[in-house]
């Protein structure tokens, strides 16, 4: 389970930033915040932060980081800030059924298929997955739709080459399935494991990983 903490920046002059949890270009680490073992709280803190009337007044911003971790950036923080997010499909399980359609089954895990490359606000992947699970629902489809987040920095990357000297490079990413506020786990009591411990548990974000890789021809996540 990776660590997560909030690192205080300096923000400079002149940088707008295209959301709440954005890092400003060339950010070095002023001091470090409080750990957290879950992205979403660190994230929240950082955009508290951000979005204080302090930060009006003075030149400090926050961003998450997995501490320990070499990063692009930094060299013994990996930064994980700001966040993408996309939809994705899961198999609708067995005797699951949802209360709305933001809903997430415990048992959601592995996302099928290759991600999207289109990058979504957070609201912009809440409303694409609402429209999608009402489908589901009238159509009675096998499938289910979750929001995924994908950490910017990625956690280990390989760069290989051909015998034509083709570069192709394998970037390993973090992502989390997340449940939003406003969603549930849905029923789980006619799933044939209703009797188990993942029936039971209540989490905000599920953790895997993905791996990708391009040539100068194809882009990455």
């Amino acid at each position: 389970m990776a660590s997560y903490q909030v690192a205080i920046t300096e923000r400079p002059q002149g940088w707008s930033p295209e959301a709440p949890d954005d890092v400003p270009p060339a950010a070095e680490a002023l001091k470090l915040g409080s750990d957290h073992e879950d992205l979403f709280a660190a994230v929240g803190e950082a955009i508290a932060y951000n979005q204080s009337e302090e930060r009006q007044r003075d030149t400090c911003w926050a961003v998450v980081v997995e501490p320990g971790s070499r990063g692009q950036m930094w060299r013994d923080a990996r930064l994980c800030t700001p966040l993408a997010y996309k939809v994705a499909a899961i198999w609708w399980p067995d005797g699951w059924e949802p209360d709305s359609e933001l809903d997430v089954p415990n048992c959601a895990w592995r996302v099928q298929g290759e991600l999207p490359e289109q990058r979504l606000s957070y609201r912009q992947a809440v409303a694409t997955v609402q429209g999608l699970n009402r489908q589901s629902l009238d159509r009675h489809s096998s499938a289910w739709y979750v929001i995924v987040a994908v950490e910017n920095e990625p956690i280990s990357q390989t760069v290989s080459y051909d015998l034509a000297s083709a570069e192709t490079v394998v970037q390993v990413r973090r992502l989390h399935v997340v449940r939003p506020d406003e969603g549930g786990r849905g029923d789980c009591s006619h799933c044939p494991a209703a009797c188990f411990p993942c029936a039971q548990e209540t989490w905000t974000t599920l953790e895997q990983t993905a791996t990708t890789g391009r040539t100068p021809t194809t882009e990455s996540m």
